[in-house]
């Protein structure tokens, strides 16, 4: 048996980047990945589905481009389009192998699996290690009323590498995966219905946002079949049926499921290594992502946190950097970003407006929109509106919405200010350079006291 200071099960986004932190503190880490370095984020989820909605912004963006004097009459070849995003996966994947050799970062390939407390095997290999990070991920929810078969009913992972475009789907989940897709192949002409149990789709952002995101689809023809469940889904000759609960059928080409992810350890017999999981399969851990097995962490998907790459990456770094020695601090997650890159795209942070109410928070809202921007209006991105949610006396800054063009990174001006305690009042006394977007954001901070300038 081998034994190591740090091993780590898992290569994607919080298993790399934990991995990298742990060389540079001296812990000789030992990293077990079954597949690619990158995980699914790198593979299978935010570099390739981004790769395409570049492409997507970029055919949309040649269309309309005709309001600006350009005439053309663009067309697209989907096999590039394609290949486009496996190149953009292949160079990413090649920079975090890099990475790996820079550190000086030993990586095996293989499952692994427990065969103790502190040990695991990969293959013919067996490690002992003083510390453990199990960095797994998650894998595609499989719903059996609409089993994946990869042709007629697909996952997200199908979805983003498919040689072929059906001329029409039905998209069941209207959250990011869902929108996300629905946004890419609504782009390049294929016939589109998102169908979500909830009232709306993105139900878990603010009212206004969904509201938003709702409206701008229907624009672009995308049909929103919302506060439906689905019942089962059956093929009728070359077509698919999707049956819902209110009696409603949707026909299609082919059925897209973005229901949701589970954690990925059905192979790591956490029973030998007696660690606890939760009723939904999430390895337990506390609030600084240790088990209940001493020495033994968890970060990224299998955990109950917000199943996001930064999340996963920020889990690392503290988890790492406490088994060093360094003191830490316990994730703040209403702290933690969200982002879905659709056009128009969505960040978040903090309280959503009608959370807040609902604690009993004193608030004041302040919005602006796009449209009375003056760097969106030259240059056509005048959808959307950001929207700060403060605390009413203080100006605290307790939450922020965006939708529109470049809102994930806007979103960026609020993360160091709320982590700071910053009121509007810090925003508004920071000069904005014009023409920009981000001059939205200290119109809406100027808003939430009734001081907007440009509306």
């Amino acid at each position: 048996m081998e034994k190591v200071k740090l091993l780590i099960i898992g290569a994607g986004p919080g298993g790399y980047v934990a991995a990298i932190r742990a060389a540079q503190l001296g812990l000789e880490p030992v990293v077990i990945e079954r597949s690619d370095v990158g995980g699914t984020c790198l593979n299978w989820g935010c570099i390739p589905t981004k790769a395409l909605i570049a492409a997507a912004e970029a055919y949309s963006s040649a269309i309309s481009s005709g309001s600006m004097g350009i005439i053309c009459e663009p067309s697209f070849d989907w096999t590039k389009v394609i290949e486009h995003a496996k190149n953009a996966v292949s160079k990413n994947r090649k920079g975090v192998q890099f990475l790996f050799k820079k550190n000086g970062i030993r990586l095996v390939s293989g499952i692994a699996q427990f065969t103790g407390k502190k040990s695991v095997k990969v293959g013919e290999t067996e490690f002992e290690a003083q510390n453990i990070i199990i960095a797994t991920g998650s894998k595609v929810k499989d719903i059996p009323v609409f089993a994946v078969d990869g042709e007629k009913i697909i996952s997200s992972d199908h979805a983003l590498f498919q040689e072929k475009l059906p001329k029409s789907i039905a998209v069941i989940g209207g959250g990011v995966i869902g929108v996300e897709m629905a946004y890419i192949y609504r782009t390049f002409g294929v016939e589109v219905t998102i169908i979500e149990a909830l009232e709306t789709i993105i139900p878990f952002e603010d009212h206004e946002i969904s509201k938003e995101l709702t409206k701008e689809f229907k624009k672009k023809k995308i049909k929103i079949h919302a506060g439906a469940g689905v019942e089962k889904v059956e093929k009728r000759d070359s077509k698919m049926v999707v049956i819902l609960n209110d009696g409603k059928e949707i026909e299609v080409d082919q059925v897209l499921s973005s229901v949701g992810r589970s954690p990925n350890t059905d192979d790591l017999d956490l029973g030998t290594a007696g660690i606890e999981t939760d009723e939904r399969g999430f390895i337990k851990t506390d609030h600084l992502f240790k088990t209940n097995v001493e020495g033994v962490f968890a970060i990224g998907d299998v955990i109950a946190t917000p199943m996001l790459a930064h999340t996963a990456e920020h889990e690392g770094i503290v988890t790492v950097e406490q088994i060093a020695g360094i003191k830490v601090h316990p994730i703040d997650y209403r702290l933690n970003p969200g982002c879905i890159y659709c056009q128009p795209s969505i960040a978040s942070i903090g309280y959503r407006e009608f959370e807040a109410i609902e604690k009993g928070i004193e608030i004041k809202v302040g919005k602006f929109p796009f449209s009375a921007n003056g760097k969106g209006v030259a240059s056509n991105h005048t959808t959307g509106f950001v929207k700060v949610v403060t605390e009413s006396g203080t100006g605290k800054i307790i939450g922020a919405h965006i939708i529109g063009y470049g809102a994930t990174d806007l979103i960026s001006e609020f993360l160091p200010a709320m982590k700071l305690g910053a009121t509007v009042y810090d925003i508004i006394e920071s000069i904005h350079p014009h023409p920009t977007l981000c001059e939205a954001t200290l119109e809406a901070a100027l808003n939430s006291i009734g001081r907007t300038i440009h509306i």
